[in-house]
């Protein structure tokens, strides 16, 4: 939000990391609920068991029909998290600028204040979490991970994970600088083993209405001036998919 104090709809409320821009603007209203088609999506892999699913994220064919099915769900849960928090929080009421520019607290870590824009969008990703880690256990149960953290090494290419022990025991220590350069996508699917990436996925809420969401610019480096979605391509050498509520996922 400091980036753009005029604009709160370019801003992705969650993602609030030190040191990126924000571009991001608002999702179609029309939303959908996830029963239906998350239970059929859902169940069609499923029966196949563990060890066909394991086969499936190892074939290239297979796998590609595996992630429409993905792809379906996590824009159910987009949707499904849309619609959840906007009508609980807001009646349906769609915001202005000035109304998600709001400032309804204030963070506990960093003093900064905190949103209307970044308080829904927090929640709404956690609902999307609850309805992914429903969908996706049934779907691909072992073979995916919501919000793991990753240290990413651009002169060596290496990639290595980062425990949410190990997060917290940082923080806890007032060692967060040591964070500085992980990087944390919303779900990732793998083929069992974390670092094995086969997609990724983040969620986009924007507050105001609008165009289609694009992904941060970080600031600050190791990965100034690059795109979140091209740091993404580049340490996990997948296609990143943005999910926004009425839209199908994106991934370009």
């Amino acid at each position: 939000m400091k980036n753009h104090p005029l604009n709160p709809g370019a801003c992705d409320a969650i993602e609030g990391m030190e040191g990126v821009a924000f571009r991001h603007t608002a999702p179609n209203p029309n939303t959908t609920s996830i029963s239906k088609t998350t239970a059929i999506a859902a169940g069609a892999v499923a029966a196949t068991g563990a060890v066909a699913v394991l086969v499936t994220m190892n074939d290239t064919a297979l796998f590609k029909k595996l992630l429409v099915d993905t792809d379906k769900l996590m824009e159910e849960c987009a949707n499904w998290a849309e619609r959840k928090i906007n009508q609980e929080q807001l009646g349906g009421k769609r915001l202005d600028a000035a109304e998600c520019n709001e400032k309804v607290g204030t963070d506990p870590d960093t003093g900064k204040p905190v949103t209307r824009a970044m308080q829904l969008g927090a929640e709404k990703h956690k609902e999307a979490f609850k309805c992914v880690e429903e969908s996706l256990g049934k779907l691909i149960r072992g073979h995916y991970s919501i919000e793991q953290r990753y240290r990413y090494d651009r002169e060596t290419g290496k990639l290595e994970l980062v425990s949410t022990d190990e997060e917290q025991q940082l923080l806890r220590q007032g060692r967060k600088r040591e964070l500085k350069g992980t990087i944390q996508p919303d779900v990732v699917v793998h083929s069992g083993d974390p670092l094995m990436v086969r997609a990724v996925y983040d969620f986009k809420f924007p507050c105001i209405q609008g165009a289609l969401p694009t992904w941060s610019i970080y600031t600050k480096p190791p990965y100034q001036d690059l795109t979140q979605g091209e740091v993404y391509r580049e340490a996990f050498k997948v296609t990143p998919a943005r999910v926004t509520p009425g839209k199908k996922v994106i991934r370009r």
